[in-house]
């Protein structure tokens, strides 16, 4: 198959192609109107011409044209539509037009890069991509991490599982497809992933930190701990498989393990907030409460959004005499996000204690909507209630 073109100087010239295309390039320089039904004569003196230039050998000095840059090329024979030697195919085998790879490109690698943050405008680029070349991995690949980000975890397993049903799915989609199961609740299926994915990948870490995952979903501290340890057997001072552990001795009460892996990652990483905020709750939990505070401030500065840090500040302002400023830090810790109703509650009661009665309430009623099953917050909101 071919691609035929007319150039503007009136010689004749053919480029192979996936499909054939005739175009008119003193009339039609951006290539818009294929011409190659109407002009079925020349279109047969093209294809004899080209099948006889191909046959003979090529001039050692000829110069190799360059249709489109090396990035671009990369990219295009990555999703199959230039001859690179490992890209994808269309269906019946033949090679994906380059046309076409460039068109869908800008749409391709928006998708890519906004998935995880943008996930509402990545699905609906690739959604488009695919209705175009339903048989792009890369976009069906992306289009599913595009869904998870968006909280759609059902639509994000089923793609993952087309893809392992066509035997194309990776070590990489296995751990996405896993984490999915776990944030959709099904945890049996989730382990069945993972722990095929690990003993498939026995050297690759990130199939047993997503077990580790599932396993503390499960209630099975043990088992996760034990995940977690064999990922130090594979990277040694991971720093996921170290503060996973931290969260479990932290968990348990064993306040000294807990410390130590905390520590561990702080070494590595001074500038970690997470271990500066665990740190600092080891810190409360002693009876340091200045020192948990400097310890919060810290990582507030590094990471101004993470909730996490925001709370912990916030909750220690609170129980040291200083409301006035927690409150904002517990608005702050609500707009990074998830709402949860260990932020809620705190926000109530500090504004409960300079006297904002209407503004305790909304919060703690916000916080019984999330889960009804509070019945200390129910008794001080309907205190607050009696007492207006």
């Amino acid at each position: 198959m071919g691609l035929l073109a007319r150039p503007a100087h009136g010689a004749l010239q053919a480029h192979r192609r996936p499909r054939e295309e005739l175009y008119d390039l003193a009339a039609d320089a951006k290539e818009t109107t294929n011409r190659l039904r109407e002009q079925g004569p020349q279109a047969d003196e093209l294809r004899r011409k080209l099948a006889l230039a191909v046959s003979r050998p090529a001039p050692a000095a000829a110069a190799a044209a360059a249709p489109v840059d090396p990035e671009t090329a990369e990219r295009l024979g990555a999703l199959g539509y230039v001859g690179a030697g490992s890209g994808q195919r269309a269906s019946g085998g033949a090679l994906r037009d380059p046309k076409d790879g460039i068109r869908l490109m800008p749409r391709i690698n928006r998708g890519m890069s906004l998935a995880r943050t943008d996930p509402a405008t990545a699905i609906r680029d690739l959604t488009s991509v695919l209705a175009e070349d339903p048989g792009l991995l890369m976009a069906r690949r992306t289009i599913a991490v595009a869904y998870e980000a968006a909280g759609q975890y059902a639509r994000a397993i089923e793609i993952l599982r087309a893809l392992e049903k066509e035997g194309q799915l990776t070590v990489e989609d296995a751990i996405v497809l896993g984490d999915n199961l776990r944030f959709a609740g099904r945890l049996p299926e989730a382990v069945a992933v993972l722990e095929r994915t690990a003993r498939e990948n026995p050297k690759f870490p990130q199939p047993w930190l997503s077990l580790a995952e599932v396993h503390i979903k499960e209630g099975r501290n043990a088992e996760a701990a034990a995940a977690y340890e064999h990922v130090l057997t594979l990277v040694p001072d991971h720093i996921e498989a170290l503060r996973g552990l931290g969260d479990i001795a932290l968990l348990e009460g064993r306040l000294d393990a807990a410390s130590s892996r905390y520590g561990r990652i702080l070494e590595i990483d001074p500038a970690d907030a997470g271990a500066m905020t665990k740190a600092g709750v080891l810190r409360m939990r002693a009876g340091r409460a200045e020192e948990a505070i400097a310890l919060f401030r810290r990582a507030v500065e590094r990471e101004p959004a993470n909730a996490e840090a925001l709370l912990y500040l916030a909750g220690a302002l609170s129980s040291t005499g200083h409301p006035a400023e927690a409150v904002p830090l517990f608005e702050r810790a609500l707009a990074a996000g998830p709402r949860t109703t260990m932020i809620l509650n705190g926000l109530g009661l500090t504004r409960l204690a300079l006297g904002d009665r209407a503004g305790a309430a909304a919060a703690l009623r916000e916080s019984l909507r999330l889960d009804p099953e509070q019945p200390d917050v129910a008794r001080t909101l309907a205190e607050i209630r009696g007492g207006s």
